[in-house]
């Protein structure tokens, strides 16, 4: 029976950069820049957009390996991952009072298959309606070559990477000021998971949550998260993973947010229905490694080296 091994490569860029590749990957995706953008060529889409008038996304991509190579590339939104950083990948999460997105704007997937040693332009377009702060989203291009199998072992493996360039859409440089709610809380036999929202159309990051549950008036879990991000209109599953047993009964989660100068204050009070056991075990203390026999075994080195020596001399007195 045929099997088959998936390597994926996920690079989602959002910083300064001109080419978007992966180590190994055989492909690169090169955006280029058009009049709209602003900020200067930070290597992903920063455009200041006119409602109703078309915009062109253009990316140059290049086939770097000595095999054709089909790549599919669509447009997709951003949100807010589980670990509290940007996502570009295809998903289907809920906008929270989004007013328009990528791909409801957007132009449909395009698959190209490219020669060894060549490349392509391909564009996407948007068609932006009145919207205010920034629509955020992304060119997603993913390596769909079917594998190559070997005829020795029977094995196919391939290798399948993906790649982001961002795409941000603003009719206005004004900034919207960013906004935290706390829509729910609720556990599991294992977490508690709460779900944070930005219902507000802006990108901010540097978000650090202080959290707290309570229970009979007394705090049963606290839980501190550093540089965390919120995608435009994204809600935030964020777990909180108890260190103790957590009994049935009514608790209280307060949730304190910093980010720069933006602060919020966020309650919520919950039921706990089944018992919450935790999955983190204690640390063990860890042991310093004993290398004592390291030096059993350089002192019969140096014997065995000390009588070839001898009898190499030895040797040399008979002749």
């Amino acid at each position: 029976m045929k099997k088959w091994w998936l390597f994926i490569g996920l690079l989602f860029m959002f910083w300064p950069s001109h080419q978007v590749h992966a180590e190994g990957a055989g492909f690169t995706v090169t955006p280029q820049m058009t009049a709209s953008q602003i900020g200067g060529d930070l290597g992903w889409f920063n455009l200041l957009v006119k409602p109703g008038v078309q915009e062109k996304l253009p990316v140059v991509v290049a086939n770097q390996s000595n095999q054709t190579k089909t790549l599919r590339l669509q447009l997709t939104n951003a949100y807010t991952q589980r670990n509290g950083q940007i996502g570009y990948d295809p998903n289907t999460q809920k906008r929270i009072n989004a007013q328009t997105s990528i791909t409801a704007i957007g132009s449909k997937p395009v698959t190209v298959e490219l020669a060894p040693k060549t490349g392509k332009t391909v564009t996407f377009t948007v068609t932006p309606p009145e919207f205010s702060g920034v629509v955020l989203g992304a060119i997603y291009a993913q390596d769909q070559t079917p594998a190559a199998q070997s005829s020795a072992s029977g094995f196919a493996i391939t290798n399948q990477f993906a790649m982001v360039v961002a795409v941000a859409l603003q009719t206005s440089e004004t900034k919207v000021p960013p906004q935290l709610t706390l829509a729910s809380a609720a556990a599991n036999t294992k977490q508690i998971v709460a779900h944070v929202q930005n219902p507000q159309p802006t990108l901010f990051g540097k978000l650090t949550l202080k959290s707290t549950v309570n229970f009979q008036g007394k705090a049963v879990l606290t839980q501190t998260d550093k540089d965390f991000a919120m995608a435009p209109n994204s809600d935030l599953a964020y777990q909180l993973t108890p260190q103790s047993t957590l009994q049935p009964g009514q608790y209280q989660l307060v949730i304190d947010a910093t980010a720069g100068t933006a602060k919020w204050h966020l309650t919520k009070t919950f039921a706990i229905k089944k018992t919450v056991t935790p999955t983190v075990t204690p640390e063990k203390t860890a042991t310093k490694p004993n290398y004592t026999w390291l030096f059993g075994l350089a002192i019969v080195l140096a014997m065995i080296i000390g009588i070839f020596i001898g009898k190499k001399r030895g040797g040399g007195r008979d002749v």
